[in-house]
């Protein structure tokens, strides 16, 4: 009886083992994959996410998204400042399109942005 056990212990173990390995090299803090390729502020007076920089040739230059353009909504989410815009398009997947409304020039208008994968946009 005590030989069976310990055989059993031999295998499950190390299967336990393994599975913790396999789960544990997923950080609970990594930045999401998706990403539109904009550098994004929060302006002091207002409070709006301003677009600050656009990556060349990334989805959001790509969709047509320039500096100085500001992020209004994500998807159907208001979103208020750079911190917040960031964490809706982060909920996004590459490939996924997503709208954003944004102000430019004192207008408002929606842009569509499929959304690209961060290590390749922010290498």
């Amino acid at each position: 009886m005590k030989s069976s056990f310990l055989a059993r212990l031999a295998v499950i173990l190390p299967l336990a083992v393994g599975c913790l390995a396999l789960t544990t090299n997923a950080r609970a803090d990594a930045p999401p994959e998706g990403a539109i390729g904009v550098q994004l502020r929060t302006d002091q007076d207002t409070g709006e996410a301003v677009v600050q920089a656009v990556v060349a040739d990334a989805p959001a230059a790509k969709a047509g998204i320039k500096e100085g353009d500001v992020f209004l909504k994500v998807a159907a989410n208001a979103v208020k400042g750079a911190e917040e815009a960031v964490k809706e398009i982060g909920k996004y997947k590459p490939g996924d399109k997503v709208k954003i409304l944004l102000k430019r020039d004192g207008k408002e208008q929606i842009i569509e942005v499929t959304v690209g994968k961060r290590s390749e946009i922010f290498p």
